[in-house]
């Protein structure tokens, strides 16, 4: 595919407005716990990407995707920062060298070609995904959610469910049993382990990302018209799972992985997002256009945590 192509494609679901303004903090993209993201940070980035691919303006402003590129480079500013807080607070480090040997196994400085990365950036990307990966093999093996869930087939739909679970147990009880009776696979307090690689609950969808307490509704596969709508009573990350995976997962799975398990930490410190980037997505865990096109829904309600 050729680079420009390529780039195109990986923006596709990402936008634009380089002013930064409704954080509460003058200047700030985004507000990740107490860290202020600044939009110059946003701005130099975007920059950089046109720099260093020639025409690429045009074409943006030609198919008008101007602003899908600075929502992306917003997403990842927030991504990075939440993964950079995260690994602290779990004490989670990758050795320098080991980013080097990914990056000379990518190619280089040249694998930047045809991504939003930049020679300038592209480092401390790579560690990031690397810890990423660190956070799923340290959790992978022993963090499972207690649901009860069931399924909607419209947008609509789901989000009126997962309001109904947030509002507490006697109306979770009402719609997991409205739902069964009538035919569709709805259940109550089911375990789902991270490590179950297999089905429609694998531990890189939502659910391992999101708080106890809290529902959750999501497309199984985008545009797929199949929801389903959770509200995780209990999450559990010391108990053993009966099939351990981490020593089995890849690179490119652990990443994925690790990239859910931060909802936790954008949960727990909070995520302010400029307006003039869209709306933070807590599902996607990124900026959406805004809230009609968010990728689904996460209400804290009325359930017990732990």
């Amino acid at each position: 595919m050729p680079r420009q192509k390529r780039l195109l494609a990986s923006i596709a679901t990402a936008g634009l407005l380089l002013a930064g303004c409704g954080t509460g903090q003058p200047g700030a993209a985004a507000v990740v716990g107490g860290t202020s993201i600044p939009v110059d940070q946003v701005q130099s980035w975007f920059t950089a990407v046109l720099d260093k691919e020639p025409g690429l303006k045009e074409q943006l402003r030609e198919q008008g995707q101007m602003d899908d590129i600075g929502r992306r480079l917003a997403s990842f500013t927030v991504q990075h920062e939440l993964i950079r807080q995260t690994a602290a607070a779990e004490r989670l480090h990758v050795d320098e060298q080991r980013v080097t040997d990914v990056i000379q196994g990518m190619g280089g400085e040249a694998a930047t070609q045809g991504t939003v990365f930049t020679p300038a950036n592209f480092r401390d990307s790579v560690r990031y995904q690397l810890l990423a990966g660190e956070l799923a093999r340290k959790y992978v093996d022993r963090l499972s959610v207690t649901i009860d869930y069931t399924q909607a087939s419209t947008r609509d739909e789901a989000e009126a469910k997962v309001r109904q679970l947030a509002q507490g147990p006697e109306q979770a009880a009402a719609l997991i049993a409205a739902d069964r009776a009538a035919g569709l696979r709805a259940v109550s307090g089911e375990r789902v382990w991270a490590g179950d690689q297999g089905g429609q609950m694998a531990s890189d969808t939502p659910l391992f990302g999101t708080p106890a307490g809290t529902a959750v509704a999501f497309e199984l596969q985008p545009q797929s018209g199949q929801w389903l709508v959770a509200l995780v009573r209990q999450r559990d990350t010391a108990t053993p799972s009966p099939a351990p995976v981490a020593g089995q997962l890849d690179a490119e799975a652990a990443q994925r992985i690790g990239s859910r398990l931060i909802g936790i930490t954008a949960a727990e410190v909070g995520v302010e997002l400029s307006p003039r980037y869209g709306v933070w997505d807590p599902v996607a865990l990124a900026a959406a256009p805004n809230a009609g096109e968010t990728t689904g829904f996460a209400v804290s309600g009325q359930q017990p945590r732990s």
